[in-house]
């Protein structure tokens, strides 16, 4: 019988320790692909030419619906990007440095149309967006070292590809800077 009862705890601990595991890396990535909806697929990638595509989304930049991230922000929190750890080490983005977030990623001039392959598990910082009943409304990938690239969830055409201009980088950097020494 203790046999049996030591059997089962391990048995038991496993699979919390699996569970723990399976759980943080699905928080810090994203494994499935997200539906795109019809009017943002008819607007923004149904296009002969890059040329076409540029110009789609030069059209919608600053446009209230795909401003980012489509909704009204309660609080931001900025996560490293570390494995296990990552809720353990959040911080909160002060109300200035959360306005400063939300008005870089919908500037333009702060992305260039330049595309890179990166995965999401390259970055640094994960950027959260919560809405008034804490909720999470959207989320920025941020990969600084190396592929100055960002994803962002739900997308929006004013970061184009997420491929960070100089004036981004230097922009993001000193935001992330502020809210780093807060």
């Amino acid at each position: 019988m203790k046999i049996l009862k030591k059997i089962l705890s391990v048995i038991g601990i496993l699979a919390i320790i699996v569970f723990l595991i399976i759980w943080d890396i699905a928080d810090r990535g994203q494994f499935y692909s997200k539906h795109i909806a019809t009017d943002e697929l008819n607007e923004f990638y149904m296009h002969k030419t890059s040329e076409q595509q540029v110009k789609a989304f030069e059209k919608n930049f600053g446009f209230g619906k795909y401003k980012f991230p489509r909704e009204q922000v309660a609080k931001i929190k900025l996560f490293n990007n570390n494995f296990l750890t990552s809720r353990l080490t959040s911080k909160t983005v002060s109300e200035l440095n959360k306005a400063d977030l939300i008005t870089f990623f919908n500037n333009p001039s702060n992305f260039k149309w330049s595309e890179t392959t990166w995965s999401l598990s390259e970055s640094e910082y994960i950027l959260r967006f919560y809405n008034k009943k804490n909720e999470e409304i959207g989320k920025v990938w941020l990969c600084l070292e190396g592929c100055e690239m960002t994803k962002s969830e739900p997308f929006s055409p004013n970061m184009k590809y997420g491929g960070l201009s100089k004036v981004g980088i230097e922009n993001l950097n000193f935001i992330l800077n502020e809210i780093l020494t807060e």
